[in-house]
């Protein structure tokens, strides 16, 4: 580069000092030529004008044509401006010593001619024609010759110069011709040296960059060699690029070998996450996804020993699963929030390292002995920013970075498994819940069904229901293809399931009214023909009493109905209160003593001595199981006997008191085993001839199983084909509850026509002054006369309560709803008392008992509430509506009419 340099320097030094040496001379010759040839033009006008100047004054002195002589005159005085003019500018152009002293001899010489030539003139104007002539003859000759020579001398003299300017260029011209010749050949031969010498020197350093790059291995190469720049040149700049470019290659390189390498990471960890997930896709418990996760993620971590630990409760983590688990005493089975390393991991959410354990921290043991590992791994698995189980890995060598990564992603993907686990499980047992509900029900419609043809419409809703509760289920069945959707479906299953239970409430209601109603009117009249001894005879009494024992059957069938929906559904309320129980065998007796001698079966009923005179349960409940189990004893029994034991049994570890214990025994036909479960669900016996053969429902024990449950106990069976059943029957024999303890029961005598009046307890919140007793006996005079109010939708009700009634002597006023009564009320206030039904039209018993109450005449008026609506709370309701008292439907004559006479008397 540096020969080329001078080389191209030199060149440039030769033409440089050529063109200039040209532009000076082409400038010197313009200059002189310009000069020359403005300072010979100026001296050219000057003569032109002298002579024309000259010429004018000679013909204006010979005085040739006067006519003309004031035009030449003034032609005359403009050459002469013009003349001196073009002298001023021949001056002004001659700037040398020589031709300004010629410029001033022509000056003078011309002055001198101008002068004479004005004399003339100036004689010729006062008509001195000849003196005019003589001063222009003799004294402008002189000048004027003189003023020619000096004039052609300056023109020559600027001829002269213009020539060896011209002189001088040509001589100039062949010296750069000469130099131009000797200096080509010589720049020639020093670019050929040039050339050689730098073609030689380009080679052998391209031929180093060639070996350089054909040396360099571009696949997978993180060192490639590199080139050294001797000159900042063209090879300079590529041995730079080079180098930049195997930079570049090997900064690319170990890119490439950097994500090749975190892409078989990632493959790696994404493929054991897959084989871990595919593993535990269709666990159905979390003891078995726990196992399943330590199978895979333990020989994927090169682990020895794994445990898994799962939420429970609000801050427990309890070991759900391990692997290669050493059985130690010393070893906790679960962790709180904070304690140890694993509750440490649940509490913080960070996955925790220990690295160099010490001795006997842990050992992982195998057939040939035990080893220690060295490190620790405790990892939290979350769902939804909380912690809900906690992995715990142990390794024999340090975990890597890529195992620590493997098991942190598996966490964060294990959260929402679990939680799907968990849904799913729950999800299994409301389903589990939701399809036994639906068995009760659709074995309850059934039995309904096939009751009565009256029960259709009835039956249809139920049906309904139980459709309603499938549709549930199927929703349920759902949840576990869309988890997404678990929660919502839940919550409709359940409101579903709630108002089944609803709808089976409100149906029992609806059924009981609708059953008792007719049944109150038959039970009615069928007692009034019964005791009616003038207008009937010994036969109608008797088909009376007939009809009136049917319909008792009838009510008291619908009552187990009712109490075992009650029962089954958790709303049943039980009243604790001091109960005796050995009057329980005498009671039994009296009832079922007479049915076993005419079937030819001996009766028996024991109490032993230690059996405690009272004890703290519902009588009226306990009885019912009793009645029941002694039922069914003399209805299964053809020959033998039947007995009633009552002991007590010793209580058991964890109770406080001994347990009752009610055995009824018999000796009749004998329960197969495989049919001991079948017998207590409800509508069920123990084969279709039992039915035939024996008659009843099978509600009788499942009603005793629900209410046992209800008095905290339970009932057992011993039974042998042929030879008898032992049904056992085992209470506390004190349940009270706290908030009953101080509550003492009230006691009303309700007269039975068919039985002695029994005393029936009740919790009653009315009970304000003590407890009441109110007289069986009625008297007759004390209804006549008396004006009463019959408030009923229902025919047969009115005209049964109406004949009952009026037969006593009362007046009877009679309204189909509560608007009626509220106006017949308005126009008679004098009525002495009112019988309310319920459930009417236009306007029902609830808001009539508190129009009533809210009038000032009424205050006091005696209104008694009678409802066949089995719903829970209803006399409680009845009463807070402004009822006097309550009788539920059908109604016993016989209590009416003592209701009636207290608060007639009253």
């Amino acid at each position: 580069m540096v020969g080329f340099g001078g080389m191209f320097a030199l060149t440039l030094l030769v033409l440089v000092s050529t063109a200039l040496l040209l532009l000076s001379i082409n400038r010197t010759v313009n200059i002189e030529s310009a000069e020359r040839y403005d300072k010979s033009q100026a001296a050219d006008e000057l003569r032109s004008t002298f002579y024309r100047l000259d010429g004018e004054i000679g013909r204006l002195i010979a005085g040739s044509d006067p006519t003309n002589s004031p035009r030449r005159l003034i032609e005359i005085e403009q050459y002469r401006s013009d003349s001196l003019r073009q002298l001023s500018n021949a001056e002004r152009l001659s700037v040398s010593e020589q031709g300004q002293s010629r410029l001033a001899s022509i000056r003078t010489e011309y002055e001198a001619y101008l002068e004479a030539a004005a004399e003339a003139v100036d004689s010729l104007a006062q008509n001195r024609r000849e003196e005019a002539a003589s001063i222009w003859t003799l004294r402008t000759e002189e000048s004027r010759e003189s003023l020619l020579d000096h004039l052609d001398a300056f023109v020559d003299a600027q001829q002269n110069a213009l020539q060896r300017a011209r002189d001088e260029n040509q001589q100039n011209f062949r010296t750069i011709l000469i130099i131009l010749a000797i200096a080509a050949p010589l720049l020639l031969a020093a670019a050929i040296l040039l050339a050689r010498w730098t073609i030689r020197g380009t080679t052998r350093r391209l031929k180093k960059v060639t070996n350089v790059m054909r040396s360099a291995e571009f696949n997978h190469a993180e060192s490639l060699p590199r080139l050294q720049a001797e000159a900042q040149d063209e090879i300079g700049n590529i041995a730079l690029s080079f180098n930049e470019m195997a930079e570049s290659l090997e900064m690319h390189n170990r890119m490439t070998r950097q994500l090749n390498q975190q892409l078989e990471e990632h493959t790696w960890i994404q493929s054991s996450l897959a084989q871990t997930l595919t593993a535990y896709q269709g666990s159905g418990s979390l003891e078995e996804l726990g196992r399943i996760v330590l199978e895979k993620i333990v020989p994927l971590t090169g682990s020895a020993y794994g445990v898994f630990y799962v939420r429970q409760g609000k801050d427990d983590f309890v070991r759900l699963a391990s692997y290669a688990d050493y059985a130690s005493e010393e070893a906790p089975n679960s962790f709180r929030t904070g304690e140890g390393l694993v509750g440490r991991a649940a509490q913080s959410g960070e996955t925790l390292l220990i690295e160099q354990l010490p001795e006997h921290y842990l050992q992982v043991a195998s057939g040939l002995g035990y080893t220690i590992p060295r490190s620790l791994l405790v990892a939290p698995v979350r769902f939804e920013n909380r912690v809900e189980a906690v992995i715990e890995l142990a390794a024999l060598d340090a975990y890597s970075p890529l195992q620590r990564r493997l098991i942190e992603h598996l966490a964060d993907t294990l959260g929402i498994t679990l939680d799907s686990v968990s849904g799913r499980m729950e999800v299994e047992r409301l389903l589990r819940e939701s399809q036994g509900l639906a068995e009760e029900l659709q074995t309850q419609t059934e039995e309904l069904q096939s009751q009565s043809e009256e029960l259709q419409n009835q039956t249809e809703e139920l049906l309904t229901q139980r459709e309603t509760m499938r549709l549930a289920n199927d929703h349920l069945e759902q949840i576990n293809v869309q988890m997404e959707e678990k929660n919502l479906l839940l919550e409709q299953a359940q409101r579903d399931l709630i108002r089944s239970s609803e709808f089976q409430s409100q149906f029992m209601a609806n059924m009981s009214h609708e059953l008792r109603t007719p049944l109150n009117s038959i039970l009615i009249l069928s007692q009034i023909m019964a005791e009616d001894a003038e207008s009937s005879n010994e036969q109608e009494r008797e088909y009376a009493a007939t009809i009136y024992r049917s319909g008792r059957d009838l009510l008291a069938l619908i009552d187990d109905i009712l109490d075992l929906a009650k029962a089954e559904s958790g709303k049943m309320d039980i009243v604790v209160e001091p109960y005796n129980i050995r009057e329980l065998p005498q009671a039994m007796s009296n009832l079922f003593r007479e049915l076993a001698n005419k079937k030819g079966v001996r009766f028996e009923a024991v109490t032993d001595p230690d059996v405690p005179e009272l004890i703290w349960s519902d009588g009226r409940r306990l009885e019912q199981i009793v009645k029941n189990l002694l039922s069914n004893a003399v209805k299964f029994t053809a020959s033998g006997s039947v007995r009633l034991h009552i002991s007590t049994e010793s209580a058991v570890e964890g109770e406080e008191s001994d347990a009752l214990k009610i055995e009824v025994s018999d000796t009749g036909i004998g329960i197969p085993e495989e049919k001991r479960d079948t017998i207590f669900e409800a509508f069920r016996q123990a084969d279709s001839t039992t039915e035939r053969h024996y008659g009843g429902t099978g509600l009788g024990l499942s009603i005793c199983r629900e209410f046992a449950k209800l008095l905290g106990g339970h009932i057992g069976l011993e039974s042998r084909i042929g030879e008898g059943s032992i049904f056992t029957l085992y209470l506390p024999t004190d349940m009270r509850r706290e908030d009953e303890a101080d509550i003492e029961p009230l006691f009303v005598e309700w007269p039975s026509s068919s039985e002695a009046a029994a005393q029936t307890p009740i919790l009653s919140s009315q009970a304000e002054s003590g407890p009441t007793t109110f007289e069986p006996a009625h008297d007759p005079k004390l209804f006549a006369g008396r004006s009463m109010l019959i408030v009923d939708d229902d025919t047969r009700n009115v005209y049964a309560l109406s004949t009952a009634l009026e037969n006593r002597g009362a007046r009877i006023a009679v309204a189909e709803n509560g608007r009626e009564a509220l106006a017949l009320l308005r126009q008679d206030p004098s009525f002495d008392l009112v019988l309310m039904d319920i459930m009417m039209p236009v306007m029902n018993g609830y808001e009539a008992m508190r129009e009533i109450r809210s009038a000032e005449p009424f205050k006091t008026l005696p209104i008694i509430a009678l409802t066949a609506r089995a719903l829970k709370d209803e006399r409680e309701l009845c009463l807070a509506a402004g009822a006097s008292d309550y009788l539920s439907k059908p109604v016993d004559i016989e209590k009416l009419f003592t209701l009636i006479q207290v608060w007639l008397s009253d």
